[in-house]
């Protein structure tokens, strides 16, 4: 490796883990001993345009590590396809100035894409910058890897949720008809996290990847709820009808286009509310992506590890990468870690395998058990 300095940031949405990728970083940064210095870029690409690099000495990575939510700070800002664009000129500018030779980028989608086209920046430019991308959402729809960090805790909250709901239901002879609404704009992956409690699974788990019929789904939900007296549903924000149309969304949208999520929930149980049902509408929000007191640890190693592979892939000249990581087996538990094109994944996601979805389109498989339990453990 050359006598030059380490770049990091962070962008997207928080997760609970996303601190231990940093840490993971870090600590295999100071192990080897490398030359020249790390920097950390706030708030996202913003901390670079803005030519606002913080040098890093040695600050305890390990408390860092373990702090939910984006510590560096994070932001939603889309670049310019284009390296003539003064955006583009700015980045491999400020990069320049502060003799950067590796980037780190940890994010999900829209990161990987930012990643991506710093990458091509560079390459235009003829600058030696190594780009790398370090998995992160908890909505787990990055392209390549089995599964991303921060997707482990944050269903491993949402499964304990719903069983804190059950419970809390059946405390009575006859509860309410409960809707949970959980994150997922395209991919069902959180709300299937559902599926995992400890007693009884949700009477009905609906997921973007298929349709939606109100209809239907009130007919079914209130004929549980007039036979047992319970009845819970959970949703993804991101649930559409046959024409592909949003069941409730605020209308405005992030850089990237992306509709905000939010209100589904709320709107379904007022359709029951007003056929005289006693419902309540729950909505994990913010909480299920960084909530920090139920980490998975499998998800806490995972990040890490994901931070230590980047640098290895660095110190290995692999230009424009991102981490990925490979499932060996469920039963036992193992993975390993490889690296695969930022062009495959950024601007790229994929939704939850309809195989683990039931035949009527109301719930989850049994089989996706499998594939979730080694990650919330």
């Amino acid at each position: 490796m050359t006598d030059c300095n380490i770049l990091y940031f962070q962008a997207g949405g928080p997760t609970a883990v996303i601190n231990a990728s940093f840490q993971g970083l870090y600590e295999e940064y100071k192990k080897k001993n490398l030359p020249g210095s790390f920097y950390v870029s706030p708030y996202g690409v913003e901390g670079i345009l803005n030519d606002k690099l913080k040098k890093l000495s040695d600050i305890g990575s390990d408390k860092i590590g373990h702090m939910n939510g984006s510590y560096f700070g994070s932001a939603r800002k889309k670049l310019p396809i284009s390296p003539l664009d003064p955006e583009a000129k700015k980045i491999i500018e400020v990069l320049k100035k502060n003799h950067i030779g590796y980037l780190f980028v940890n994010g999900g989608n829209d990161t990987m894409n930012t990643a991506m086209l710093i990458s091509s920046y560079a390459e235009y430019y003829h600058s030696p910058i190594v780009a790398i991308g370090i998995p992160k959402t908890v909505d787990n729809d990055l392209d390549v890897t089995d599964h991303t960090p921060g997707y482990g805790s944050a269903a491993l909250y949402i499964s304990s949720c719903i069983t804190a709901i059950r419970r809390d239901d059946f405390s009575y002879e006859k509860g309410r008809i409960n809707i949970v609404e959980v994150m997922g704009r395209d991919s069902g992956y959180l709300a299937a996290s559902s599926y995992l409690t400890e007693e009884k699974k949700p009477d009905f788990i609906y997921v973007p990847e298929v349709s939606f019929d109100i209809d239907v789904c009130m007919k079914k939900a209130i004929s549980v709820y007039e036979k047992t007296g319970h009845c819970l549903i959970v949703v993804s924000e991101g649930i559409r009808d046959k024409d592909g149309n949003l069941i409730s969304a605020l209308s405005k949208k992030d850089e990237f286009g992306n509709v905000q999520m939010g209100g589904v929930g709320s709107y379904l149980s007022s359709l029951f509310a007003s056929k005289g049902y006693k419902t309540r509408a729950i909505e994990l929000s913010l909480i299920q992506r960084a909530s920090y007191f139920l980490v998975s640890p499998t998800d806490y190693k995972e990040a890490k590890n994901c931070g230590r592979q980047a640098l290895r892939l660095a110190l290995h000249n692999k230009r424009g990468v991102m981490v990925t990581i490979e499932r060996l087996s469920s039963d036992p538990y193992k993975v390993r870690y490889s690296y695969t094109d930022l062009k495959k994944v950024g601007d790229h996601s994929v939704s939850l395998p309809l195989k683990y979805i039931n035949r009527e389109k109301d719930n989850i498989n049994p089989s996706f058990a499998n594939y979730l339990k080694p990650l919330i453990s």
